[in-house]
């Protein structure tokens, strides 16, 4: 990360496989046709052995391990390439949600939905790779372990690490931070042995996070001496490739490789990654002195400056991966560009990168200074996160149309570039083409959720699977007065890992290995081919053409005929690896349903589902769309957040859960609409108070403030010791007379009441010491347990004769000496002194009291004789969750099992006592197979 004031400049990788329902019986993700599955063994040994040359280079050379630049960045050793060049990685570096649309899928956005993250089968499969470890105990993240699972633990804490979680998963505690799937579950590794890993984990994921990639090109280390900034940059280039240019930008190396082939065998893991942010990395002016690496050799040689096409490195190039640009885009989505720094495209061999924008614009998110830090960073590691964290709602709204199933990582990447928002120059109507810069444009999550549900049939979503020397036809007809537009893409077998040789930078070698052709026909034979670009000039346009290089293809009919009907080709060239190859197929501008109605629901506003009182919803009026006919309705379909629930198909639902609602009505002949959603919210059962506790006054402190929590729109009545005291709009009474305080909440004709919060007077607690008996005689060898009911808002202190006891500052303390004890509770300024309890000495034995106890354990039972209540102490070395009971002397039972609770070495409960007659009794110990028996007596 660069200083507070400018962002880290880092590579967000974002890497998420999702695992189809099939995963819940146990099974792996099913590998394309007849792919060979990735050896965990061969990788496992592979990369040791490259990481442990590495290292041993390092120690013969003296080069760093790891090595922290004081604005934020840190270098890891990962690798040395065959040319002895050593590779290190570095971390690159909710107004995000709103941007990319993905609040619109949120509880209460205008798609209708109630999309989290939080669905039980998306448990653990969104996972995270960076640099460092986040603050799990952030209280975003719930305060503790249970949304963030560490899968090792290396690392140190690092803000960039918890910033990415948080734009993952906040939960928004801090509405501006947000996290994109504020309900999910993340995994989180340290990204030494990332590949190897994720092999292994791949199987489980559906997405994963990235966020570090190669130190490649110029650096600017702050670290240098001098105050002239133009005198600390740093060129990591390998000279050995090349002497003017960074050879890994576009570069598809043998790490590239790996990805794909983990892609590859795991069909529905999509890995996502930023583009990285080398366009903010120039250099010095020219002519300036530089260092070479991290040592102090300069240079003046004139190097490429990062500032224009082809600077995305290394891993971002595989052909599998969703990599991903930052855009700086206008709250309105008037105005979208491609951020300064955001690396552009293309890939050596002319493949579009970056696929997507995310947005990179600063964004609010958590830090690891603290469990309630926030801070704003920018770069496309903040775009990465955010699409990620997005694509995974989109994931979760498909399984709940198709239960149990979940989309291809092909699927998934198809649907997001072919919703993607690209912006049109002034006045034009047409689909603007993809281009190097922005690849197909801004994530658009609204409008991918529109083509899951499909609600007016204008789209289409498809997964297939192309055998060789077949080809897939589709007929389709168009709507007329938009662009049709079709989109296929497909996970690709690995291809072999360009050399390392001067003669391949920038090879234009395809690396495609099964070629796919989208095409679409119409009834006269004319041909619309997909986009192209020219790799040779990166800053032309793209047009119409035989796309040789992208496994991702999309054909546009920018004014098809009203009605026409088109066919949707998919062939392809040469042999297929394999024998097939499964693909996706996204199409827009279909024909919509012609006969649409209106229909209308009851009530027709949002409203509160009350405690113990259903709700009832129910149809109103359907008719034609600019029609007085009304339609005779022959089907109901009840739909919450979007979703259709089982078994409400009559005209009239009764609300059990809270949610959007809607209903949607067909007709005999198939006509069918779907009425406006109304938000149900359910009120609590109960509204709480605070503070809970119980609260003290005193002359510093006159009054307690209590605070409901509430609704807004709410009323409020206040009661004391039952009374009515105030009625109105207020959360908050101040409350300055001892009693039992309680509020009732009113909304919608709904009412809840608050648990009561004691107000008492320091002067006259309600608070006694236990047992309440005031003169307490205790055996010779015995103890007895003085305690209040516990209270967090206090604080404690035991006094003996007069004399604080050190270290008694808890609710309770075991006595075993005479004397008279006393117990201070304080809260802020308030302190109150509780009546005393004697306590004396006996001069008998206790182990001598009861014959009728073994000598390995002892029965006690304090204090005897007894008023109130009973203190039953049992002490045994091994003992099996004993229980006590009271009887009376002629065997009745009075009182059932009482639990024992083991504490400071002994057992011990307290009984009550004070509704028994005066008389005697006797206390039963019953302890696995062993039964102790003692008498006491009641006053």
């Amino acid at each position: 990360m660069a200083n507070q004031h400018t962002i880290s400049l880092y590579v967000c990788w974002l890497a998420t496989g999702w695992w189809v329902l099939l995963s819940l019986w146990g099974q792996a993700q099913a590998p394309s046709p007849t792919a060979p599955a990735v050896s965990l063994n061969e990788l496992s040994e592979r990369y040791a052995q490259r990481t442990q040359r590495a290292h041993r280079l390092a120690r013969q050379l003296g080069w760093p391990i790891h090595k922290n630049y004081s604005n934020g960045q840190r270098f890891s050793l990962q690798d040395v390439d065959s040319l002895g060049h050593p590779i290190y990685y570095r971390t690159h570096n909710t107004h995000a949600s709103l941007l990319t649309q993905t609040a619109t899928l949120y509880s209460k956005g205008t798609a209708g939905l109630a999309l989290s993250g939080s669905s039980p089968l998306l448990t653990g499969r969104m996972g995270m790779w960076d640099g460092g470890r986040a603050l799990a105990q952030h209280r975003e993240f719930g305060g503790n372990n249970s949304r963030i699972q560490y899968m090792n633990q290396q690392g140190e804490l690092s803000d960039h690490t918890t910033h990415l979680a948080g734009t993952l998963i906040a939960q928004g505690i801090n509405p501006a931070a947000k996290g994109m799937a504020f309900g999910a579950s993340l995994k989180i590794w340290d990204y030494d042995d990332d590949i190897i890993e994720m092999a292994s984990a791949a199987k489980d994921l559906l997405l994963s996070n990235h966020a570090y990639g190669p130190v490649v090109g110029w650096v600017y280390n702050p670290d240098r001496p001098g105050n002239d900034a133009s005198l600390k940059w740093e060129w990591w280039g390998n000279t050995a490739m090349s002497a003017t240019e960074e050879y890994l930008f576009g570069f598809y190396n043998a790490k590239a490789v790996d990805i794909d082939r983990i892609a590859y065998s795991n069909p529905y893991y999509l890995v996502v990654r930023s583009a990285d942010n080398k366009r903010a990395e120039t250099g010095p002016p020219a002519n300036t002195p530089y260092f070479l690496r991290n040592t102090d050799e300069k240079s003046t040689l004139p190097r490429l400056r990062n500032d224009s096409y082809d600077v995305i490195a290394a891993e971002a190039t595989a052909k599998n991966v969703l990599t991903v640009g930052a855009a700086d885009v206008s709250a309105d989505l008037s105005r979208i560009t491609v951020s300064s720094y955001s690396g552009w495209g293309p890939t050596d061999d002319g493949r579009i990168k970056p696929d997507l924008l995310g947005v990179g614009t600063p964004i609010l998110s958590t830090l690891s200074s603290g469990t309630a830090s926030y801070g704003s960073l920018l770069g496309t590691s903040m775009a990465s996160a955010n699409v990620t964290g997005s694509l995974l709602l989109l994931q979760e709204l498909y399984s709940q149309l198709r239960p149990g199933q979940f989309m291809r990582s092909a699927t998934l990447r198809a649907l997001a570039l072919h919703t993607a928002t690209r912006p049109k120059p002034n006045g034009q109507t047409a689909l603007p083409p993809p281009d190097y810069r922005q690849g197909w444009g801004l994530l658009n999550v609204y409008e991918a959720a529109q083509v899951i549900l499909n609600n007016n049939g204008a789209h289409q979503l498809q997964e297939a699977s192309l055998r060789q020397g077949t080809t897939y036809l589709q007929s389709v007809v168009a709507q007329g007065n938009e662009p049709l537009v079709v989109t296929i893409a497909w996970t690709d077998p690995e291809s072999t890992p360009t050399p390392l040789n001067p003669r391949y930078v920038n090879s234009r070698v395809p690396k495609l290995i099964n070629d796919l052709d989208a095409r679409i026909t119409d009834d006269k034979g004319l041909i619309a081919n997909p986009w192209t670009l020219n790799p040779n000039r990166p800053e032309q346009v793209a047009v119409p053409g035989d796309n040789i290089r992208d496994n991702v293809e999309q054909v546009v009919i920018q004014d098809p005929v009203p009605g026409r009907t088109y066919t949707i080709r998919v062939s392809h060239k040469g042999e297929l690896r394999y024998g097939a190859q499964p693909f996706s197929v996204v199409v827009s501008g279909l024909r919509r349903l012609e006969c649409p109605l209106q229909v209308s629901m009851s009530p027709n506003a949002d409203t509160t589902l009350c405690p113990g009182r259903p709700l009832l919803l129910s149809v109103g009026q359907a008719q034609f769309v600019n029609s007085k006919t009304l339609a005779t309705a022959t089907r109901y379909e009840w739909l919450r957040n979007g979703i259709p629930v089982a078994d409400a198909n009559s005209a009239s639902y009764v609300v059990a859960t809270p949610g959007s609602y809607a209903v949607r009505v067909t007709d005999h002949n198939g006509c069918s609409g779907t009425s406006r959603p109304i938000l149900v919210q359910a009120l609590a059962d109960r509204t709480l108070l605070t503070p809970t506790s119980s609260q003290l006054l005193c002359t510093a402190r006159p009054s307690v403030q209590l605070t409901a929590t509430g609704e807004p729109g709410a009323t409020y009545e206040w009661f004391r010791d039952g009374q009515m005291i105030s009625r109105g709009t207020a959360m908050r009474y101040q409350a300055s007379v001892p009693g039992s305080y309680a509020v009732k909440m009113s909304l919608n004709g709904c009412s809840v009441q608050s648990p009561a919060t004691v107000v008492e007077s320091t002067a006259k607690p309600q608070t006694e010491i236990l047992p309440t008996d005031s003169d307490i005689t205790l055996p010779s060898g015995s103890s007895v347990r003085l305690q209040v009911p516990a209270n967090s808002d206090y604080t404690y202190q035991w006094f003996r004769d007069d004399v604080p006891i050190a270290q008694a500052t808890g609710s309770s303390w075991l006595v075993n000496q005479p004397g008279l004890y006393r117990l201070r509770i304080s809260q802020q300024n308030c302190t109150a002194l509780l009546n005393p309890r004697k306590v004396r000495s006996s001069m008998a034995q206790a182990d001598s009291l009861f014959s009728t106890v073994p000598a390995d354990s002892m029965l006690l039972v304090m204090p005897n004789p007894a008023s109130e209540q009973v203190t039953v102490q049992y002490n045994r070395k091994t003992s099996e969750r004993p229980i006590a009971l009271v009887y009376s002397l002629n065997g009745l039972l009075l009182l059932p099992e009482t639990p024992l609770t083991f504490r400071d070495g002994l057992y011990e409960a307290t009984i009550p006592v004070r509704n028994f007659p005066p008389g005697h009794y006797m206390i039963q110990v019953i302890d696995g197979p062993r039964v102790r028996a003692t008498r006491f007596v009641k006053r």
